[in-house]
């Protein structure tokens, strides 16, 4: 298990307790809470269906408590990366089964292992024949196609679950690249009230724009307790969900085409295209600027003032307003600013550079060929630094055509003054050779050089 794979297992184990530490908890409420999450199966992220026993549960849940998330992550073991049971001639060849036969199962494969007689009975398990194609990337994750049902709900209370999705704009200008693009709206929603904590267009629809507009939201609204959001790529990202259970607040994902699970937003959604979008006029309106003007009056005028059929004829600024008391507001913006950072381990390079997300940075020369510790921003790409003991150096982008001219003599400490010893291996040699040592006994060769010919060394 590799810092990736101990990193996903955290937020595993804090996607499961998340129901727990998202509760104020009387005396006598963890117990039930705990069976109950014992008694469930869930489905990590390698798709293995687990279920955990009621002291692994307790375990975790103080390991969080004494130590955060850091505490979740488990330990690496010393056999990392390599099987105890297979050896690497038979990873091989499962490999080659399962490529040879895509439908042969683990457990097929593991049978004819048996019956060709390259493993003994009982000597390998089929989840060992699937961490093998789990790792080969030859596993293949179970569908479920059942359906669930549909029943009305709601949060309990204000900030208790946001959802969040993006809606496709009108085609504007991109200043950058001076061509038509569509404008992605991303957006947030409160189950409990309908009130919209923040949403903002622009160009591109990636998981660093939502990071964005998740801190304004955060800023202006407080903190949610849970984030409903589908499978797209710019709600999945490390990033996010790092950042979530540092803000302690659990993902819930739906499942993948079924859009009726964020029904609240999608009619939100509607209703903005229907009143807005629709009906902008883009001779007018060419900037992003200009949009999010207009959405913002909409919002704020129009749509947080209107009582809603299914908040009882109340406006949701009402509801908002009195579940104020039950939000997570933000009392430290500076603690709120230092969990939108993120930290990775990359290796410099030789001509003193370390890449990150495409982009070369430069780094002391004296960390050439070490690994480092980098510091990045979760709003500002450009935002990165390095990470020395407990210093933070700021990084810049490589300049090739800069550095071209760039001095590069280093400065280097006068040396201490040398012993002298009077020790020279070239004179000592030819001393020795021109007076020699009358004590020193001939070598065999010049012993033969002073025997007469024909003569016998021996008396």
């Amino acid at each position: 298990m590799n810092d990736d794979d101990r990193t996903k297992e955290a937020l595993f184990r804090h996607a499961i307790l998340g129901e727990v530490l998202s509760r104020s908890l009387r005396k006598g409420q963890l117990h039930p809470l705990l069976t109950e999450l014992a008694s469930q199966t869930f489905e990590d992220y390698r798709g293995r269906p687990r279920q955990m026993a009621y002291k692994t549960l307790e375990e975790w849940l103080y390991k969080y408590r004494n130590g955060g998330f850091e505490a979740l992550k488990p330990q690496p073991r010393s056999d990392q990366g390599q099987s105890r049971i297979l050896t690497p001639d038979l990873e091989q060849l499962i490999v080659d089964l399962k490529r040879e036969d895509p439908g042969r199962s683990a457990a097929l494969i593991l049978r004819e292992l048996e019956l060709a007689g390259r493993i003994a009975r009982s000597q390998a398990s089929v989840s060992a024949i699937q961490r093998v194609l789990r790792r080969k990337g030859l596993s293949i994750p179970k569908m479920e196609l059942d359906v669930p049902a549909r029943y009305r709900w709601q949060a309990s209370m204000a900030g208790e679950l946001w959802q969040a999705d993006a809606l496709h704009g009108p085609m504007l200008i991109n200043p950058a690249t001076h061509r038509p693009q569509r404008a992605i709206i991303f957006g947030l929603l409160d189950d409990r009230s309908r009130v919209v904590p923040y949403l903002e267009a622009g160009f591109g629809e990636t998981e660093h724009r939502f990071l964005g507009v998740f801190h304004n939201a955060i800023a202006r609204r407080g903190i949610p307790r849970k984030l409903l959001l589908d499978n797209h790529k710019s709600f999945t990202g490390s990033d996010l969900r790092i950042l979530c259970a540092k803000l302690d607040t659990h993902i819930v994902h739906s499942r993948p085409g079924d859009a009726p699970t964020k029904g609240k937003l999608e009619r939100f959604w509607r209703t903005l295209r229907d009143h807005l979008i629709d009906r902008l006029d883009l001779k007018t309106v060419t900037t992003l600027d200009e949009l999010n003007l207009r959405i913002w009056s909409y919002v704020e005028a129009e749509y947080h003032c209107r009582p809603h059929a299914s908040l009882s004829g109340k406006t949701p600024l009402e509801v908002w307003e009195g579940d104020a008391a039950d939000i997570r507001w933000v009392t430290d913006h500076g603690h709120l600013e230092q969990a939108f950072y993120g930290e990775v381990d990359r290796l410099a390079r030789n001509d003193s550079t370390v890449q990150w997300r495409g982009t070369l940075y430069e780094v002391p020369p004296y960390l050439r060929g070490a690994k480092v510790r980098l510091r990045y921003s979760l709003l500002n790409p450009n935002r990165v630094s390095l990470l020395d003991a407990n210093v933070e150096i700021p990084l810049r982008v490589v300049d090739p055509v800069g550095n071209a001219h760039r001095h590069r003599n280093v400065s280097k400490p006068e040396p201490d003054e040398k012993p002298k010893t009077g020790l020279n291996a070239p004179d000592l040699m030819l001393d020795k050779m021109i007076h020699p040592d009358p004590a020193q006994k001939p070598t065999t060769q010049e012993t033969r050089k002073e025997t007469p010919e024909g003569g016998d060394d021996h008396e």
